[in-house]
């Protein structure tokens, strides 16, 4: 009976992955590019299910107006289970500029006082930032410490700004059914807490409270939308002690590898796109999120960062693997996203090459924890991780560089910076 039980769960895993495998999507171009240009990661290519493997590569021609045209290309993506870590910081803070707009009152801005109250025993009254140029929170400062050093503090803030309900309704509004925010990256107030956001307030210069918004619960009842979102084969459970059997993800945040490239292609391409698909983002705010996805620390005044801390490439995993303390090159600049947690490992950027005239969008997941323990800290990702990162976007970048153009694009609009 033993050996009848071991043979049934064999074949229910062995038709999970087939299936896996079935529903994955790769592009003949891009599987033959990566088994090319990265033989040193044949084993990873080999085993996209193990490593939890996506990438999505888009190019981007221009006509002779500079109008963007794109074309897709996939390795092994797919919807299976991948914790998004601090990549759902681009939606929250999308959808906090968002709601800004929205409220439509006047002085009401992301520079504008926020105030936020403690509603319960997890939280504390925040009504001071010494990073912010007026001392005081605002949407504008909480959303650069996350885009910047990816901070979870921040995301928290503009989370419980932004709202369990709005969230979600925003994101189906604009066409992402799937994209689950259960969690506001808060260590204090985990779980459902994130259902319910304190009071805030806004103020003007005089001190005066020009909008508050009150105390709320959240009422939407979303199901996670896959059926299976367990990992691992054991993990660290919240008294420390090791629970043997997979870790269920059903009450994490979930954001695919096609969500957050999409994302990242309509607020970089926002302007080309109908009227329809458009983001109901201003200019403004767009390139406000596009300089802080493209700055350095070292750039950013308030807040300051310590340079020795807060080094170059930062979160920067394509092209320099986190691993760069000073960018010297100043030509190539990478708006981008990133998540590491439990192993998962993630990038979704925008790259751009002023001098070479070099453009791509690209996105990569990949799961580096080889004894599939969630929680203890022990994963490859200097080891396996980053390396493929960094080697997976020089080999787009390479081929970019030597593919010829009808138009050469001009890429002055992301000259954010002094270069």
């Amino acid at each position: 009976m033993k050996r009848n039980l071991l043979r049934s769960n064999f074949l229910f895993a062995f038709c999970i992955a087939i299936a896996s495998i079935s529903h994955a999507q790769t592009s003949p171009f891009l599987d033959s590019l990566l088994k090319a240009d990265l033989p040193q990661f044949a084993t990873v290519l080999a085993n996209p299910g193990k490593y939890k493997l996506q990438v999505i590569y888009t190019r981007i021609d221009r006509n002779e107006k500079n109008e963007p045209s794109f074309k897709d290309f996939k390795f092994n993506v797919n919807k299976n289970y991948f914790y998004p870590a601090s990549t759902v910081k681009l939606p929250i803070a999308l959808l906090a500029l968002i709601k800004l707009e929205e409220l439509n009152k006047q002085g009401l801005n992301r520079e504008t006082a926020m105030i936020t109250d403690s509603a319960f025993f997890c939280q504390k009254k925040i009504n001071a930032d010494t990073t912010s140029p007026s001392k005081y929170p605002t949407i504008e400062n909480y959303i650069k410490k996350m885009f910047l050093v990816s901070d979870n503090y921040s995301c928290a803030r503009v989370y419980e700004f932004v709202g369990y309900d709005y969230a979600q309704q925003k994101l189906n509004d604009l066409g992402y059914k799937n994209i689950r925010l259960f969690n506001r990256l808060d260590g204090q107030c985990p779980g459902d807490t994130a259902k319910v956001t304190p009071p805030i307030y806004f103020l003007n210069e005089a001190g005066d409270t020009i909008y508050k918004q009150a105390l709320t619960f959240g009422t939407e009842k979303l199901k996670h939308p896959i059926a299976n979102s367990k990992v691992g084969r054991s993990y660290v459970g919240p008294n420390g002690k090791r629970i043997y059997g997979p870790k269920d993800f059903s009450t994490h945040n979930y954001f695919t590898a096609t969500d957050v490239h999409d994302l990242m292609k309509r607020i970089v391409f926002n302007d080309f796109f109908s009227e329809k698909n458009k983001l109901p983002l201003s200019t403004d705010n767009r390139q406000f999120m596009l300089k802080q996805l493209g700055m350095y620390p070292k750039e950013s005044l308030f807040p300051k960062y310590d340079k020795k801390v807060f080094y170059d490439s930062f979160k920067k995993y394509f092209l320099y693997a986190s691993a760069m303390a000073t960018i010297k090159q100043d030509s190539i600049r990478v708006f981008n996203i990133v998540g590491r947690a439990y192993g998962f490992l993630i990038d979704c950027a925008y790259v751009v090459d002023q001098k070479n005239k070099v453009e791509y969008l690209l996105t990569s997941t990949i799961y580096v924890n080889e004894k599939n323990v969630i929680g203890n800290g022990k994963y490859q990702y200097d080891q396996i991780g980053l390396p493929f990162l960094k080697d997976l976007s020089l080999s787009i970048y390479n081929y970019e560089r030597k593919r010829s153009k009808e138009f050469l694009p001009d890429l002055s609009e992301f000259k954010l910076f002094d270069q």
